[in-house]
């Protein structure tokens, strides 16, 4: 009885959010980033883009047991003015911009469930995000590249 009865409050709080985000129609890839290898999940697609993270664990996002960092890449068609939010996101991220060469321009820390948007202040092509503190754990700024 007590587990039916916990099992009702998970799904009430939203059976996604207690379980962890559907990642399984993202293709994964290794990347580098200044000589670091992410396994990243890749979001091409405006569906995938739109989902995102969102209802991730951190549990997902742990490190691989090697210690290889994960990480979701967003790959754009061109360089824009991108803005990201933590719309049913509940784990805090890191955020990094970069140019259509790879090239980091800004790292942002985004706060669980924030939905202000976090806009890049100049054209970028790409996105990654990692668990908060990723970046700085591995040296990685401003300058980096990421070589998909």
């Amino acid at each position: 009885m007590r587990r039916l009865l916990l099992l009702g409050i998970l799904s009430a709080c939203g059976g996604e959010g207690a379980s962890g985000a559907d990642l399984s129609g993202f293709p994964t890839a290794r990347i580098l980033v200044d000589g670091v290898e992410f396994e990243v999940y890749v979001a091409t697609t405006l569906a995938q883009q739109a989902q995102g993270l969102m209802f991730a664990t951190e549990e997902q996002l742990q490190p691989l047991l090697d210690g290889t960092p994960r990480g979701m890449l967003f790959v754009f068609s061109t360089e824009a003015t991108r803005s990201f939010w933590m719309r049913d996101t509940y784990v805090p991220l890191d955020l990094a911009y970069a140019k259509a060469d790879g090239t980091i321009v800004e790292i942002h820390q985004l706060v669980p469930l924030d939905e202000t948007l976090v806009v890049s202040g100049e054209p970028v092509q790409y996105a990654l995000e990692a668990l908060e503190d990723t970046f700085a754990a591995h040296g990685i700024g401003p300058g980096a590249v990421i070589v998909p």
